[in-house]
């Protein structure tokens, strides 16, 4: 499909990528396709006694990305939209002015997990009397925990995620909406049909009053100052896709981050046991492996020797160093018989909230710093590989690329050559390094129409 003629120079896009535990805003120019960032430190996290919480400050959040944006504007003129993507799953509640009445439960938030009754989790209970997997951290499983204990908020009105509250609040709107990604993400979602399952949801007494209105992923949702128009909000996962992907099509994607995902996409509706089926911005889906714990397995095991080195040195190693000499290691590849092995579960998984990581196969000989830091880095791979190989066969045989993305993938060599081995294909590293964000902003280039779809957006870059 043709793209649309450019209608004047220097046109500018924005991107947003609310993360975990950075916010991200990049400003793309479409005349030379360069693009510059801004990272700045999500502070917004709340202290809980409890430990199985995972709370944020929406508004702390909603300052730090106006700060960005407010920060391009004053640099560029002609900034035509803006896009915003971010952390998928959390929900927080509003009222009916569209204000924040609760603080932001994160995806990593784990009351899901805890026992309703019977000896079933709330998760667990969902899923029996839906049939839906909704595991803790889906926003509706932490509504549905929220609704039997008596702690939402009497006025609330919706939920959203914090992308969609982010969008509502730059465009002065009172009522948020979300699209097909990240409503798939809070759970009971039916993908052949696009929509919540009203009837699964009040099965399980939920009022479906209390969900957002899904609006397509292009949408314009409104404008913030002098004429930007403001897109509606898409999940990280597509967004990083969007931003990494030469080919959408012939490319399997990962990115490890915090957590880390493999992910592929195909044009049909298919089910396949572990793997989620999320929606992809103008149709299609991503079959997707998640695992919770990721590129955090890598600050575990710094963590560890920040530990033996403040019992013998009392100094700590600060990152960059501990990165330096993890990539001057020589790695010859894996010997399985004589390495240690590594379950990078230490935060447990999707479907087994309860499994936890191991450490095995060590012998007299192989207990030693640097094959230590090979057993995580392979543990990190091999479950990321254990989901690629659900993936039918007819799919996994067009794949002509392996997309890496996020910080864990950037900073290690090591880590690259590992998935390389491990998925048989040279790793393609995107040229912008904040993918999440870049795909952000390219989807307000599909909003505004400057470019006529989402498979189509890759061509642009």
């Amino acid at each position: 499909m043709e793209q649309k003629a450019r209608a004047m120079p220097e046109l500018y896009f924005i991107g947003i990528d609310i993360g975990t535990s950075t916010i991200c805003g990049v400003i793309y120019d479409t005349e030379s396709r360069k693009m510059r960032s801004i990272v700045k430190e999500n502070a917004s996290k709340l202290e809980t006694t409890n430990e199985w919480e995972d709370l944020q400050d929406p508004q702390i959040i909603l300052s730090i990305v106006q700060g960005v944006i407010n920060e391009f504007i004053k640099e560029y003129k002609n900034i035509k939209g803006i896009g915003i993507t971010g952390q998928m799953h959390g929900i927080l509640y509003v009222d009916k002015h569209g204000n924040s009445i609760s603080p932001l439960y994160t995806w990593q938030d784990g009351r899901g997990n805890l026992i309703y009754n019977n000896d079933l989790s709330y998760s667990d209970y969902l899923a029996n009397a839906t049939g839906y997997s909704v595991p803790a951290g889906y926003g509706l499983a932490t509504h549905f925990y929220n609704l039997k204990n008596g702690i939402i908020p009497e006025i609330s009105f919706k939920i959203c995620t914090i992308m969609d509250y982010i969008v509502m609040k730059l465009t002065t709107s009172n009522i948020p909406v979300t699209d097909n990604s990240n409503g798939a993400s809070l759970g009971f979602f039916d993908l052949r049909n696009s929509r919540f399952d009203l009837e699964a949801i009040k099965k399980v007494s939920i009022d479906p009053e209390i969900l957002p209105e899904i609006l397509p992923a292009n949408h314009i949702i409104g404008k913030y100052t002098n004429d930007i128009f403001v897109c509606n909000a898409i999940g990280d996962n597509q967004a990083s896709i969007l931003g990494s992907a030469n080919n959408i099509e012939k490319s399997i994607f990962i990115n490890i981050g915090t957590s880390s995902q493999i992910s592929i996409y195909i044009d049909k509706y298919i089910q396949i046991e572990t793997l989620e089926l999320r929606p992809f911005p103008g149709g299609g889906y991503i079959l997707v492996g998640s695992a919770l714990c990721g590129g955090y397995s890598i600050v575990i095991l710094k963590n560890f020797f920040d530990e033996v080195l403040k019992m013998y040195c009392t100094q700590p190693i600060d990152n960059y160093y501990f990165y330096k000499v993890m990539n001057s290691l020589d790695y010859f590849g894996e010997d399985f018989m004589e390495s240690i092995q590594v379950e990078a579960l230490f935060r447990g998984a999707r479907l087994s909230p309860y499994k936890r990581g191991l450490i095995k196969n060590i012998s007299t000989t192989n207990f030693t710093p640097v094959n230590l830091i090979f057993g995580f880095l392979h543990g990190i791979c091999n479950e990321l590989y254990d989901f690629y190989i659900k993936i039918p066969e007819k799919n996994r045989n067009k794949i002509e690329s392996l997309v890496g993305s996020g910080n864990a993938i950037r900073k290690n060599t090591i880590l690259t050559r590992m998935l390389e081995d491990k998925f048989g294909h040279k790793m393609v590293i995107p040229e912008y390094c904040e993918e999440a964000a870049f795909g952000a902003s390219l989807c307000a280039i599909v909003g505004v129409n400057y470019v006529d779809n989402f498979l189509d957006i890759v061509k642009f870059k």
